[in-house]
């Protein structure tokens, strides 16, 4: 049986939810201490289901805090852990009109864009609904590790974005605010190389060998930038270091450029 849409929509709404307990910006208990109940009817509703009662608008609120990472206050006027001081009705936060367009947003994609899938043939119980925690993922500001350390190489240059990396990895490593894996700094290095920032591809390069380890990938990709930049003695030994390391069935590739430097 297809779901409705109003169904859908609720359905929706919920999963943008996911409330990661070690993340919540407040306890139920702390909360009732301080004398707060979610309101039975809550008022100026514009996005969230208008049926809303309080048990599950304290779910909606402290799936928005867990997804993005902060607290009532990143939306709602009043400061500090006592709720009951709280202007939750009003308007004034840019952040909480911009929320609501974000929640617009979700529902589109889940709801209108996601139902194009079903008419073309993909099962409805197969797809997969975007959710807050899908793009921000304990960010408030869900921006990619990889433009983060561009924009900081663009504004600070590559030393500081080599500083901001390693404040970030001791922070958040483990989790999935940022992708740590070897594909983001690989990546952004053929970015800079590519882009003729030679010197900071290579920064960049060494510190993926530095966190991340000996690989044929990044050997590859740093021999590449280095010859480029006629570093023919660097490129080969680059080569060759990920000859080393590479599969059998992609060490051709390794070998043509080794031979390929060696002849000029």
């Amino acid at each position: 049986m297809r779901s409705t849409p109003t169904k859908r929509r609720q359905r929706s709404l919920l999963a943008i939810l996911v409330v990661v307990s070690g993340l919540l910006a407040f306890s139920a208990s702390s909360l009732m201490g301080q004398g707060f109940r979610w309101p039975e009817e809550p008022e100026n509703l514009q996005v969230l289901p208008e049926n809303v009662k309080g048990r599950v608008l304290g779910q909606y609120m402290r799936g928005f805090a867990s997804a993005l990472g902060v607290r009532c206050s990143f939306c709602h006027v009043g400061e500090g852990p006592d709720l009951t001081q709280y202007d939750f009705p009003a308007d004034d936060k840019l952040t909480k009109q911009k929320a609501r367009v974000m929640i617009e947003m979700v529902q589109a994609i889940n709801g209108s864009h996601l139902e194009r899938l079903t008419e073309l043939g993909v099962p409805a119980e197969e797809r997969i609904e975007v959710t807050c925690m899908t793009c921000h993922r304990t960010n408030n500001r869900p921006v990619m590790l990889d433009d983060l350390l561009a924009a900081t190489i663009d504004s600070a240059g590559v030393e500081a974005a080599i500083a901001r990396y390693r404040e970030l990895r001791e922070e958040y490593y483990g989790g999935f605010a940022y992708n740590f894996g070897s594909g983001t700094l690989i990546g952004l290095g053929e970015q800079l190389a590519g882009e003729g920032e030679v010197d900071a591809a290579i920064a960049i390069l060494e510190l993926e060998i530095e966190v991340n380890g000996e690989s044929s990938n990044v050997y590859f990709t740093l021999g590449g930038v280095q010859a480029r930049a006629d570093m023919r003695e660097d490129a080969i030994a680059s080569f060759e270091k990920g000859l080393a390391l590479a599969p059998d069935q992609f060490k051709v590739f390794f070998q043509r450029e080794i031979d390929r430097l060696r002849e000029r």
